[in-house]
């Protein structure tokens, strides 16, 4: 269970099994062990030490956002056995040519939903025809990419035409990570979220977050993290095409109804009985941590 709090002065408490969150329009109880996320969207919230414990010692992850929708920090247990072998593993699969084809795979699969998506606006798009030949045409160029850059240019190649694609559908003004628009600031909401659910899982995996087979390592940038995520990015831009005339901004951000907007949709769209990304993000990241180690 995921729980988001959006609103300026909601405190947080635990009491006999359950947490307890109230705010203006009342309060809400869930029992502890059901939770499994509880991320803090807004300033102006109070959690007692009593129930961050209490959602610690039950294996669920507190994070904490900014106003762009970018984790500020996250809140969990300890990482737990094997660890230190486990990222021995993923340093020398960073070293020896293992790790760029896994991040090859993961930009296959952005690359595979980014086609889906331009096939279900079929019907919206005047260059329908093009979009779908220039991406078919980047997957061609990727299964054949056998360096890093050549793997980022076949990216490339796909992400123009899909943005332009998107375009016509949404009429934002392009991708923009600093965009200031509904759209953009959309779109990094719902990449902030995917972006704190895969950071829990590769920890809980026992994988280093900041080592990755793509990114550049940079001082600061969970590279492993922006690689995984990659291949769930097309689910946020469904859900955020699918409700752009309902986001609004103000000096740039989100309001806070955007803001609640989008993580309810994204977490909606997460964990959907048909596709739960939410369990496919865990299951995939311990899957890594195996392979990586096979």
């Amino acid at each position: 269970m995921q729980i988001v709090v959006a609103t300026y002065g909601t405190r947080i408490r635990a009491r006999k099994g359950l947490l307890v969150v109230e705010g203006k329009d009342g309060a809400r109880q869930y029992p502890l062990h059901e939770v499994d996320e509880v991320l803090l969207l807004t300033g102006g919230i109070s959690i007692t030490t009593k129930a961050l414990r209490a959602l610690l010692r039950a294996g669920a992850v507190v994070a904490v956002f900014d106003q762009r929708g970018g984790p500020l920090g996250v809140f969990m247990r300890p990482v737990g056995d094997a660890t230190g072998a486990k990222r021995r593993c993923q340093y020398q699969a960073a070293l020896d040519g293992r790790g760029l084809e896994t991040a090859k795979r993961w930009v296959w699969l952005k690359i595979r939903g980014q086609l889906e998506n331009v096939r279900s606006w079929r019907r919206r798009l005047q260059r329908y025809a093009d979009y779908v030949d220039a991406i078919r045409a980047a997957q061609e160029a990727l299964a054949k990419a056998d360096t890093p850059h050549k793997v980022m240019e076949a990216e490339a190649a796909a992400a123009e035409a899909y943005w332009a694609a998107y375009r016509e559908v949404t009429g934002f003004p392009g991708r923009d990570q600093e965009g200031r628009d509904p759209v953009n600031a959309g779109l990094n909401y719902g990449y902030g979220i995917l972006k704190t659910l895969c950071f829990k899982s590769l920890l809980l995996a026992g994988l280093d977050p900041y080592v990755g087979f793509l990114h550049v390592d940079k001082s600061g940038r969970p590279s492993l993290v922006l690689d995984f995520m990659e291949q769930w990015r097309p689910r946020v831009d469904a859900v955020v095409a699918q409700m752009r005339h309902r986001l609004e901004t103000k000096d740039g951000l989100l309001t806070h109804a955007s803001r609640l907007a989008v993580a309810a949709a994204v977490l909606e769209e997460f964990s959907a009985a048909k596709r739960p990304v939410s369990a496919e993000i865990h299951r995939e990241a311990r899957a890594l941590a195996k392979a990586l180690c096979t």
